[in-house]
């Protein structure tokens, strides 16, 4: 979407928005009723969630998707209590379409819909221990790394990048240049709306980012769980990419299953022996083997 054709969006939102009256409150108290919910001090339906969250997502965010092009690095943890080197690709990649009853509910998945959770990275010892992190890897796990890459370009919604907008604080992966866009739509927000319509947007994206960076507790997954089917509902967004809630800055992605299968090649495996957890998604991991992918999607592992 070009700066001109958002620009125009903005400006036919706030035609709208800015006759409503005072809806920063109106969105500070659908906040404040979901973060009840969320500590379990109120009861929602299921259906009440969802309408709450697609009121706020559809009308106080400006979603401009990110493309991510070909050639990205990805990689995917899966920590296992006993020594285990896993000779299927999928069982290290999303959980299978005949077993999707066991994926049990996650960040942004619901119970029995499995997505793709995957670190970003740059090198190849990078993401590693923002990996061991997201799959909760403990002292003396053997944990089975797949790399993947994508072979074709895809389309992921930043949520939260608003909030880093205000605060001025750049997410490390991402260009100048395309930090300096999201800077340019938010100062014409600003411009276009009432102060209360623009305070809206601004409290939505902060809360938005804020649960994407919780510690599961209480209903967290029954709310967050819910934001990849309400951003994806286009069928050309793949997925969502949110920032790790165990090392602060780095990229994690959750995307849709059948982009993993159109659009990524799996490379390669690698297994690791956690043998110190520093904290601050630091370790100390002993690399005991690598697996090659066969054209099968079988993994013959080496001794390193």
């Amino acid at each position: 979407m070009s700066i001109s054709e958002i620009k125009a969006l903005i400006d036919s939102k706030a035609e709208d928005l800015n006759e409503q009256g005072d809806l920063a409150g109106y969105v500070a108290s659908k906040i404040d009723l979901i973060n009840s919910y969320i500590d379990q001090e109120t009861e929602l339906s299921e259906s009440q969630i969802e309408d709450m969250l697609s009121g706020l997502v559809g009308f106080f965010t400006t979603s401009l998707h990110i493309p991510l092009d070909p050639g990205l690095k990805l990689l995917r943890a899966r920590a296992y209590k006993t020594m285990h080197l896993e000779s299927n690709v999928s069982q290290l990649s999303y959980i299978a379409e005949e077993y999707s009853d066991k994926a049990s509910i996650g960040r942004l998945n619901e119970q029995g819909h499995p997505v793709y959770y995957g670190c970003i990275y740059f090198s190849g010892s990078g993401g590693v221990n923002v990996a061991f992190s997201e799959s909760n890897s403990s002292v003396g796990d053997t944990v089975n790394v797949l790399r993947s890459e994508l072979n074709d370009a895809i389309n992921v919604y930043y949520i939260g990048i608003y909030d880093h907008v205000r605060r001025q604080s750049k997410p490390r992966f991402m260009p100048a240049d395309m930090f300096g866009f999201f800077c340019e739509v938010n100062q014409y927000q600003e411009q276009k709306y009432t102060p209360s319509v623009f305070l809206a947007h601004t409290l939505c994206d902060a809360f938005l980012s804020d649960i994407l960076r919780r510690k599961e507790n209480g209903n967290l997954y029954k709310v967050t769980s819910k934001l990849l089917n309400i951003f994806t509902s286009d069928d050309t967004i793949d997925g969502i990419i949110y920032t790790s809630v165990k090392s602060e800055g780095d990229p994690v992605v959750a995307l849709k299953t059948s982009t993993v299968d159109g659009k990524m090649v799996h490379k390669s495996c690698d297994c690791y022996r956690i043998d110190h957890d520093y904290g601050y998604a630091l370790y100390n991991a002993v690399h005991t083997h690598t697996g090659n992918i066969h054209s099968d999607n079988s993994v013959m592992w080496t001794s390193t």
